[in-house]
């Protein structure tokens, strides 16, 4: 599948802010995949989300880079 960098890009910012929302949060669960878990696991599962996207991002971007060259 073959999505542009833009998405992932777009993608991760939304995760990015989703954790640092959570950060401020002051609920003690959060509903994930339809079961309360801790917030800190909701928060890692947060931050881990967005760190694939960004390093989805910056792949797709070395290899079009690449493909210039």
């Amino acid at each position: 599948m073959n999505l542009s960098k833009t998405f992932y890009l777009v993608l991760s910012l939304l995760f990015s802010i989703s954790f640092f929302y959570s950060l401020f949060d002051t609920r003690d669960s959060h509903e994930l995949f339809f079961w309360d878990v801790d917030k800190w696991i909701y928060r890692g599962y947060r931050l881990l989300i967005a760190l694939l996207f960004i390093k989805l991002y910056f792949d797709k971007k070395k290899n079009e880079k690449n493909q210039l060259i």
